[in-house]
């Protein structure tokens, strides 16, 4: 039998011995006696786990037999009356089921997203959720500070609100965890006071320096309050810094007497380095320079309005900080390149599994203007929620800009950015509207492959083609010499869609898309063989494809392979306004809107890879009792989606099911060699991967570079 993790939390360690007990109880043939877990459960849902673990019958175990059921039944998505218990008692079946290895970290993410979707009353989850974070936290940490750190992971991953921190005083009481004492710091009771009454943030902080409450509420505060505390104390010091600078002064000397007030004043969120300074913010700033025409023509038509002011008050930079907004996980992808007087920020995604935006710091509110890789929700999503109040220009190449459109319309109309609690002030993801996406719209800015562009006070970017999906760029930017490569996501491997991109390597600062890092390679040749039989032994065939790059490739193998000829093959959907945009043509038609029953010839190319709605979903559910028919997965599979159900044998068929693996992602063995011959610091983001390789720099959370030029 497995043992239990070991805890010094006391009543935890009871629990793991008693529910040892209790399976050694079941296995003589006794029943458990009645009562209740620490998490208000029957005792009988850890002994369950416990005994999955161990390979024990639990056969005894009825109350935790039907909860199981339930939890494979919201695994499927298949419940059509779930009740508060019901998500209650299957998230603490699948707590115990962490703890012990039986579950993942994705699964239980899944159940409280889940719950989010079914349950409009989220007071009796977020009550139970408090108390389970801090059991999970507590079994891995002793000291109060670590158990609260690992909380505030959780509340991250999840996509939790960010609760009060005194609410987790009395869950911790019944646990046996004494948190209080950390808790009664000055440092919380701050974060309390803001956090119950955001209408009185200034006075909370009038005696406080900016760096010194950013300090103290950048973990736990919300996004919104750290960013009206900057407001707050942004307006104070410039109004410091208006009643030093007179009208005869240089730029250059206003820039550093105000950087001066800065560090007098505490307005930093880093204690070695500044804020950016926008000269051109001060009620009565002093005369700019002249712009320079060579400056001038870099400098997008569509861009000059609103850049033209931040140039003609800048000056050379000094210090350069690259900020890890998204850190290195893959989904909500951000990265923030802040000089002197401005910056750029790199994409702005949203995550389709927690519906998060990246990390907020006080640096989003001063740049310059958006550059964005490519027009995927984990690298755009963010875009309307920084619009609410953005009034600059956001740029990308090629389709980029229509596309970006049609998918943050799409999310909205499904509910992806979907808040714990709907339209929470507090919460910067409930700007995600319908408003917002407008003003992204016409903020776009169109560039061009290979054309440098001055984005930003003295940072020239140039696109280069990163051959993922249409429009998808690379950027290499040069700020006063040094050279930056931005890839976001890139494919270096030949497709029929592309023929890989071609990297430079001289940049001092690669910062690269790690996503097939370590993992094994596989071949386009038998994928293309793969489907090729499919559809020959097989019919009808459909092809839950991504709108976005993945349809068009599958749609031009086809075409490679003769099938468009000799089968009737059709696109629909978000699919097929996407491959017209792009200007994908071949031998293939669009499906009728009349069209109910595909019939054993078609071959149906549909949006929604992972299969969760749409068309591909409704036709699989049709074909799903036909032998004859066949599905082909052809991309990545998000666990517990209704795609990775189906291919792991949880949703009940009797078509074909095939997995021809295609990535517009580099393979490992080309993103290995490339980065290998990079020369500068290598630096990779947007991956599965924890532990940094060899001579490769994997960012945390709003991690810093700093750069001296």
């Amino acid at each position: 039998m497995k043992t239990l993790l070991k805890t010094k939390h006391k009543k935890i360690k009871q629990t793991f011995e008693q529910a040892e007990n209790d399976l050694k109880s079941i296995q003589r043939g006794k029943k458990i006696p009645e009562g209740e877990g620490l998490l208000g459960e029957s005792r009988e849902l850890i002994v369950f786990e416990l005994a999955q673990t161990s390979n024990i019958s639990t056969e005894n175990l009825s109350i935790a037999s039907s909860v199981n059921d339930v939890l494979m039944q919201i695994f499927l998505d298949a419940r059509d009356d779930t009740t508060v218990q019901d998500i209650i008692n299957a998230m603490t079946l699948c707590i115990h089921g962490l703890i012990m290895g039986n579950y993942n970290e994705e699964d239980f993410r899944y159940l409280y997203r889940y719950s989010l979707r079914y349950i409009r009353n989220q007071t009796p989850i977020e009550r139970w959720l408090r108390k389970a974070l801090l059991y999970l936290s507590a079994i891995n940490n002793e000291s109060e500070a670590e158990i609260l750190k690992e909380v505030r992971y959780w509340i991250q991953f999840l996509g939790a609100p960010l609760f009060e921190p005194s609410l987790f005083i009395e869950p911790a009481t019944e646990l046996g965890i004494d948190i209080k004492s950390a808790l009664e710091t000055n440092q919380f009771r701050l974060v309390d006071a803001v956090m119950r009454h955001p209408q009185y943030l200034q006075e909370a902080v009038q005696e406080l320096s900016l760096l010194e409450s950013y300090e103290v509420l950048k973990d736990w505060a919300p996004d919104v309050v750290l960013l009206n505390l900057t407001r707050i104390k942004k307006r104070d010091v410039y109004e410091v810094a208006q009643k030093k600078i007179t009208s005869n002064m240089t730029v250059e000397k206003s820039v550093d007497l105000m950087q001066q007030v800065f560090v007098k004043e505490g307005f930093k969120t880093n204690r070695d380095s500044n804020l950016p300074v926008k000269l051109q913010e001060l009620k009565s700033p002093t005369p700019g320079d002249a712009i320079d025409p060579v400056i001038f023509e870099l400098i997008p038509q569509k861009l000059r309005v609103s850049l033209l002011p931040a140039v003609a008050y800048s000056t050379k930079t000094k210090i350069i900080e690259i900020i890890f907004l998204g850190g290195h996980r893959i989904g909500r992808s951000g990265v923030l390149i802040k000089t002197d007087t401005g910056g750029i920020l790199l994409d702005y995604g949203l995550s389709v599994a927690n519906h998060r935006i990246p990390e907020w710091v006080p640096e989003i509110d001063m740049i310059d203007t958006v550059l964005v890789s490519h027009s995927h929700l984990d690298h755009v999503g963010g875009l309307p929620v920084l619009f609410q109040e953005f009034t600059g220009k956001w740029c990308s190449v090629g389709p980029s800009g229509a596309i970006t459109k049609i998918l943050l319309d799409d999310a909205l109309k499904v509910g992806t950015p979907f808040p714990p609690r709907k339209y929470d002030p507090l919460d910067l993801i409930s700007r995600y509207n319908e408003s917002n996406i407008e003003k992204v719209t016409k903020n776009h800015v169109q560039l061009e492959y290979g054309v440098s562009n001055e984005v930003g006070p003295g940072i020239v970017v140039t696109p280069i083609d990163a051959c993922h999906i249409p429009g998808s760029a690379i950027y290499s930017i040069d700020i006063e010499g040094v050279k930056i490569l931005y890839t976001g996501d890139f494919n270096m491997d030949a497709s029929v869609l592309f023929p890989g991109a071609n990297l430079p390597t001289d940049a001092d600062y690669t910062i690269f898309d790690g996503t097939y890092w370590g993992r094994e390679d596989f071949d386009r040749e038998k994928v293309k063989q793969q489907i090729s039989k499919t559809i020959s032994d097989f019919g009808p065939i459909i092809i839950p494809s991504f709108a976005v790059g993945r349809s068009q490739e599958i749609l031009l193998i086809l075409e490679e392979l003769g099938i468009t000829r000799n089968k009737n093959v059709m696109v629909t959907g978000m699919a097929e306004r996407v491959t017209k945009i792009v200007g994908v043509t071949g031998h293939w038609d669009s499906m009728k809107k009349n069209r109910i029953n595909l019939q054993e010839d078609d071959v149906l190319v549909a949006g929604g890879g992972m299969m969760a709605g749409g068309l591909a979903r409704h036709h699989f559910n049709e074909q799903r009792g036909n032998p004859n028919a066949a599905v082909i997965l052809c991309g990545y599979l998000a666990p517990r989606t209704p795609g990775w159900n189906l291919l792991h044998g949880y949703e009940p068929h009797e078509c074909h099911v095939e997995y021809a693996r295609l990535s517009a992602h580099s393979s490992s063995t080309n993103l290995e060699n490339y980065v290998n011959s990079c020369k500068g610091k290598r630096i990779m983001v947007h991956t599965p991967v924890y532990a940094e390789p060899k001579g490769v720099m994997i960012p945390s959370y709003k991690q810093r570079i700093i750069i001296k030029t």
